[in-house]
């Protein structure tokens, strides 16, 4: 009874942290701010997945999102350009329509949540980490070495991008 009182008291603070920073990088208008609580988010979620016994999914959110696309979008904000002028992340004048669009995410979230059946007991999975590791690093390594090509190549292309003609 603790214990499981103390497992949705954990879960309850984490879903909080995760809101509030992705709350904050909707709303702040310093976009290395705003790249540091998405870094931050993604820590969350893969803190949510590993309490949740998704070990495998866990780890990926940690390296990939938390660790591979935050660096990239941190590292792609630092080397842009720097200009006397209004601020990286301005807000617009939609603020009606966003509130109106959260609403009824959140009335469809709700419906969904409500009218979804909870099976009784736990559910345990399978341990899928072994094949899904010797997957991606025997079968589909192709792939993965394309796309981390991919984005080196995007990244470089970034950075003589914002360095300008004459500076490259």
């Amino acid at each position: 009874m603790m214990s499981e009182m103390l497992g949705t008291l954990v879960f309850y603070a984490v879903a909080f942290v995760i809101l509030a920073t992705a709350l904050g990088v909707v709303t702040s208008k310093n976009l290395v701010h705003s790249a540091l609580l998405m870094t931050a988010c993604f820590i969350g979620v893969g803190v949510l997945f590993i309490w949740l016994s998704a070990d495998f999914l866990g780890a990926m959110e940690f390296m990939l999102y938390s660790g591979g696309v935050a660096i990239l979008v941190v590292m792609g904000v630092m080397l842009t350009k720097r200009q006397d002028g209004p601020p990286g992340n301005p807000f617009n004048h939609r603020k009606i329509t966003a509130l109106g669009l959260v609403i009824l995410f959140v009335l469809v979230m709700s419906t969904v949540i409500v009218s979804t059946p909870v099976p009784s007991g736990s559910y345990v999975s399978a341990d899928t980490v072994d094949a899904l590791a010797d997957m991606m690093l025997n079968k589909y390594i192709l792939a993965f070495e394309i796309a981390a090509t991919l984005l080196l190549a995007a990244l470089v292309g970034a950075i003589i991008l914002a360095k300008g003609d004459g500076e490259a």
